[in-house]
């Protein structure tokens, strides 16, 4: 006698609606990080080479900006490959392949230390920015407070958000680690043993 095949798991709108966000956004950002890499490596790339080698850069500059100018290209490249290993998640989510659920969660967990390390490095270069910023000698002395007034409330600002995105993303790899999710992600063409097969 064999075993009856198991009844279908209904398919959450849960996974619905956040693969097809995340099929939206990463394929608008593909879409974006192909036209920036063919702008770049073809318009802005040549003429920031001939700047940096008729204009060096100031010295005193943080670190991280210093790496920033001299390797833009790599941060487009990063960004595209993202945004193609988002879509190819999503779209594993939307079609309930395992493999895409745990590509997404893996994007999900880069997405928080990204929001978090980016946080402290905007922290950094902003407190260096403020350290090196030289104001003409007859700014009035408000001008100089409210200067780093404004960029206290940019960091501030910048912190709710990071942690924010942070909490939404946890969330969410919480919600597909739950056990209702992942039983939308069995396999239903897996052979089930019958009475008489060997064990």
């Amino acid at each position: 006698m064999s075993t009856p095949p198991p009844v279908p798991v209904a398919r959450s709108t849960f996974v619905n609606v956040l693969g097809w966000i995340f099929v939206c956004l990463a394929g608008f950002g593909t879409l974006i990080g192909l036209l920036q890499n063919l702008m770049f490596q073809l318009v802005f790339q040549p003429a920031m080479q001939q700047q940096v080698a008729t204009q060096p850069l100031p010295p005193g500059m943080p670190v991280p900006m210093d790496w920033m100018v001299t390797h833009m290209i790599w941060l487009f490249r990063g960004f595209l490959l993202l945004s193609i290993i988002t879509l190819a998640a999503a779209i594993g989510l939307l079609l309930r392949r395992n493999w895409g659920r745990r590509l997404f969660i893996g994007v999900m967990a880069f997405a928080i230390v990204y929001q978090l390390l980016g946080l402290v490095l905007q922290w950094w270069v902003m407190g260096s920015m403020q350290q090196a910023m030289q104001l003409p000698p007859d700014a009035p002395a408000q001008f100089a407070s409210g200067m780093h007034g404004f960029l206290l409330v940019i960091q501030v600002f910048s912190a709710i958000m990071a942690v924010g995105f942070s909490v939404l993303f946890g969330w969410i790899i919480r919600r597909l680690c739950s056990a209702p999710i992942r039983r939308e992600f069995i396999r239903m063409d897996t052979p089930f043993p019958t009475a008489g097969s060997s064990r």
